[in-house]
């Protein structure tokens, strides 16, 4: 066996043995593009070798090195293929290696994403040496949106240079942390914390794009850029604006008045519907929750994101509740993924999806398995709320409130089925999701509110009756006044809405 760099004659034979594997359905066409191959070939960030068996080429892999932030030594293993005739010799291991080995130490992390579609590419990960770390649930658009298995290993100082035992997460992250920690071998215990107070999100700040005014500004704040950060995200607002422009990410400034107190980076990738959260700069943690709060609104918003990610520290309990509050959901627990200052920083990724939990071929191996079910309950049951959500934006008890704010005051209440010819009880306000009531000679359909003034204290015995088989979102005084006192700025507008109603 022989190990030896791409060259430019090798590319039709590689092409080749992708179709081999994997006919025409590859995850990503261009690599039957001989000129998109010829330009990874010749990429400074991609190191690219070819295992010869008695001169012909049987495997191919490749790393790519300028994932994450430039001192973050992250390499992304790809393109690996080999040839199925002769699987079963260890090649792909062989190739693993080689490509660490190549990359002179500029990896101490090393991960792969793998489809779910089929288990071959989870199969190879396996073969390598990298174990399954998590699932990015519907994170790619293809045919549709596919889900990946994320699997990763630590090489060189990776394992040395992480802070061992000192990671504190929420407990809806436990399982994923013991079960990560178990499979890379890392025999240490995680603090829980329960009960975590989030960061607030409802303080009025001004936002506004970054400008190279206020790039200075910003760049004197040290707290998450340089002081613990709790956000990563392979970009930081330190390289400049030309290099943040070519990145296509765009930030935005937080202030109060003359003050600076923060930023927040973003990119959004139109191909998948998606945005990622990459950085958070703030001068103190009130500021924090608000900048989060413009990210998710502003995605949902202007972009209709299907998907939002964000890689959080799994040293900030904090940040990890007011993520969860705000509906992310955590979907992998990564040791050592991050280098900041003089250690690696395990990562906590996170995802708050938009979309359907419409999951198309699906096939996983049982080391993927245990992953997606610890994952997959908690997204199936967002997406059952979901409909709510998606139904309620279309109230006029909603006029002006932001998605964010409709899936808290979603959350705050309960949504049930009432069939035709059944009375609603008196205490709660109902919003009509689906199907008609008639109360006296008024009929209530889809969107509308029955008993409003319930929130002003008014005790009201509506006396509604399903017209039909239908659905209601529930919301008694105590849990609006609850939500209201909570986020005092969505309570306002609920209330202005709701006082039209009456």
């Amino acid at each position: 066996m022989n190990v030896r760099p791409i060259q430019e004659s090798d590319i039709e034979t590689v092409i080749e043995l992708f179709r081999k594997n994997y006919g025409d359905d590859y995850a990503m066409p261009e690599f039957y593009d001989p000129q998109w191959v010829k330009r990874g070939v010749y990429s400074d960030n991609i190191i690219w070798l070819v295992l010869e068996d008695n001169g012909e080429i049987v495997a191919s892999g490749a790393i790519i090195l300028n994932f994450g932030d430039y001192n973050d030594q992250i390499g992304e293993i790809g393109r690996v293929v080999v040839d199925p005739d002769v699987a079963g010799k260890g090649l792909g291991r062989a190739m693993l290696a080689a490509l660490v080995d190549a990359s002179d130490d500029r990896a101490e992390f090393v991960f792969a994403e793998a489809r779910t579609v089929h288990p071959k590419t989870q199969k190879i990960n396996d073969r390598l040496g990298l174990v399954p770390l998590g699932v990015l649930p519907l994170h790619y658009m293809m045919a549709w949106r596919e889900t990946l298995i994320l699997s990763g290993q630590l090489f060189g100082n990776g394992r040395a240079l992480r802070r061992v035992g000192q990671a504190e997460i929420i407990p809806a992250i436990e399982p994923l942390a013991r079960l990560s920690l178990k499979n890379l071998e890392l025999d240490e215990t995680v603090t829980v914390r329960d009960g975590v107070n989030p960061y607030p999100v409802d303080q009025q700040i001004d936002i506004h794009p970054l400008t190279a005014s206020s790039l200075i500004r910003v760049l004197k704040i040290e707290q998450g850029r340089l002081t613990e950060p709790e956000i990563f995200g392979g970009g930081s607002i330190d390289e400049g604006m030309s290099q943040l422009q070519a990145r296509k990410a765009q930030y935005v400034v937080a202030s109060e008045g003359d003050r600076t107190l923060g930023a927040l980076g973003l990119i959004h990738h139109p191909r998948h519907d998606s945005v990622r959260i990459i950085e958070l700069i703030a001068q103190d943690s009130t500021v924090k929750g608000s900048l989060l709060r413009w990210a998710v609104d502003h995605a949902m918003d202007e972009y209709a994101a299907q998907v939002i990610e964000v890689d959080a520290s799994a040293y900030s309990p904090r940040m990890q509740q007011t993520l969860y509050d705000m509906g992310f959901l955590p979907t992998s627990y990564v040791p050592g993924m991050v280098f900041h200052n003089t250690g690696r920083i395990d990562v906590v990724k996170f995802a708050k999806l938009d979309t359907p939990w419409e999951l198309g071929p699906f096939e996983l191996t049982p080391s993927s398995q245990e992953y997606f079910e610890i994952v997959a309950p908690e997204f199936i049951r967002a997406a059952r709320a979901q409909e709510n959500r998606l139904r309620a934006l279309k109230s006029p008890a909603f006029k002006n409130i932001t998605p964010l704010e409709v899936y808290l005051v979603n959350r705050a209440g309960n949504a049930f089925d009432v069939a035709e010819g059944e009375t609603l009880e008196p205490d709660p306000l109902y919003l009509v999701l689906r199907g008609a009531f008639r109360q006296g000679e008024r009929t209530f359909g889809e969107g509308q509110v029955i008993g409003a003034r319930i929130a002003f204290g008014e005790f009201v015995n509506s006396g509604a009756v399903a017209c039909e088989n239908s659905r209601v979102f529930a919301l008694t005084k105590e849990e609006l006044d609850s939500v209201c006192e909570a986020h005092p700025r969505l309570g306002l507008k609920l209330y202005q809405n709701l006082a039209s109603l009456r």
